[in-house]
């Protein structure tokens, strides 16, 4: 209901997009990886035909891509007047939702531009063109700063375009900009600027490579050439279509296509860590195996060809896996989550002491992989006590006792809330001890 909302909600789509791609994953098997995900209808919702629209719709549509959607539809091309109000930097909203004009007036003869008039979300998608083409490939950015939000992607030349988004409407703010395995060279950068108000995307050389000013409520694309000591590689291809298989608890083998344009000495896998990459390990074939990893835990992975100076290649398309729970384990737990609505889910949790050993008082801990999830007031069958995301749970008094060999479960649960995604716990550790664990919707 507000402009500064609607901006910050965009940060809850990747947490989304990662459920509905492990439900997908659960149900579909290993055809889990040909069903894409489509975004088939997008707009701010509030104030969309001014400048916080074109905020949004820059973010939105990066975020999405950048977490695996294939296609996103703006809502709509022409949609029609509706309530007037002022926008923050101080433009009028004429409570439009498409992308050109409709050229109405009210009834109070407030009329809106001229027939086709862009909107900001119009020249909002002109800049993504400006970010990446098809061929291009997008890499991980952050800001440290709530209210910039950042995109990137490498071009085939091995250049490098930053987006840069100000939901500030009445602050400029110097970014200071790093670079991860990338070096820039000392060019001026060429900068394309949709500020508030502009009817068209403005082009200058201004500032460096590592510094720039963001004007308030403003969409600013860096383009960046390589320096030529950049120790990136321009002929090998990217490692193609990388998958996992064989995931256990511990374990994960990892499978991609050989990379082609040059003499290729090994390949090098990394686990993603935010906007930074570790090396996890090399291989001179194909396929990597993965160990010692955290049961219950999700890795995203990346493949990268290394030619003969050490060159790296573009990397791979991100693969993504959780590690499961232990085959053998002391004990079981069930996790079903009963229902869901836009604030809130129901969870229904069973224990069960597989062991030979009986146990008298018992505690569960598990961890919320979401930020935006958390136990509410209404529990059952335990006591429930939380730090942050970790949550602990003691017998509610009547059922500490659990019989060895499953001997009983003891069943409990509690009402949920949520501000966007909700993914199961990852595992589960009863006494200490990681559990096997079972899902179900």
């Amino acid at each position: 209901t507000t402009a500064a909302d609607v901006l910050q909600q965009v940060r809850l789509l990747p947490g989304e997009l990662e459920q509905v791609r492990r439900q997908i994953d659960q149900y579909a098997g290993r055809n889990g990886p040909n069903i894409g995900i489509a975004l088939t209808e997008t707009s701010s919702n509030y104030q969309s035909d001014t400048q916080v629209g074109g905020l949004f719709t820059a973010d939105v549509y990066f975020a999405a891509l950048e977490n695996g959607v294939f296609t996103v539809d703006y809502w709509d091309t022409r949609n029609g007047m509706g309530e007037v109000t002022t926008a923050p930097d101080g433009t009028t909203s004429y409570g439009d939702g498409g992308l050109l004009s409709s050229g109405n007036c009210n009834s109070d003869s407030v009329c809106e531009p001229p027939l086709n008039t862009p909107f900001a979300p119009y020249y909002a998608l002109q800049m993504l063109s400006r970010v990446a083409l098809p061929g291009d490939t997008l890499v991980k950015a952050a800001s440290d700063n709530r209210l910039v939000t950042v995109h990137a992607a490498r071009g085939a030349d091995g250049g490098l375009s930053v987006e840069l988004i100000n939901q500030d409407p009445g602050n400029a703010y110097t970014v200071h900009l790093g670079y991860d395995g990338w070096t820039p060279s000392g060019a001026t950068p060429t900068v394309h600027t949709l500020g508030s108000g502009y009817t068209s995307i403005a082009t200058s050389k201004q500032g460096t490579a590592s510094t720039q000013v963001i004007p308030p409520y403003s969409i600013v694309t860096l383009k960046l050439t390589p320096s030529a000591t950049n120790p990136v590689s321009t002929t090998l291809t990217a490692p193609g279509s990388p998958a996992a298989s064989d995931v256990t608890a511990g374990t994960a083998t990892v499978s991609w296509r050989p990379s082609t344009g040059g003499a290729v000495t090994r390949y090098a896998v990394y686990q993603q860590f935010g906007t930074n990459s570790v090396l996890l390990g090399e291989s001179t074939s194909t396929s990597f195996t993965a160990r010692n990893l955290v049961p219950g835990t999700s890795y995203t992975l990346n493949v990268l060809a290394v030619d003969q100076k050490g060159h790296l290649s573009m990397p791979s398309d991100p693969v993504t896996f959780v590690t499961g729970t232990p085959r053998d384990s002391t004990c079981a737990v069930t996790y079903n989550l009963a229902t869901g609505w836009g604030s809130g889910f129901v969870a229904n949790i069973g224990v069960t002491n597989t062991g030979p050993t009986p146990i008298t008082g018992w505690t569960l801990a598990f961890t919320f992989p979401a930020a935006t999830e958390s136990v509410s007031g209404s529990t059952w069958n335990g006591t429930f006590s939380t730090d942050g995301r970790h949550v602990v749970v003691t017998p509610a008094g009547s059922n500490t006792y659990l019989a060895p060999n499953g001997g009983n479960t003891v069943s409990l649960g509690f009402v949920g809330n949520q501000t966007g995604a909700n993914p199961p716990p990852a595992s589960f550790t009863l006494n200490g001890t990681v559990c096997t664990t079972t899902y179900s919707y």
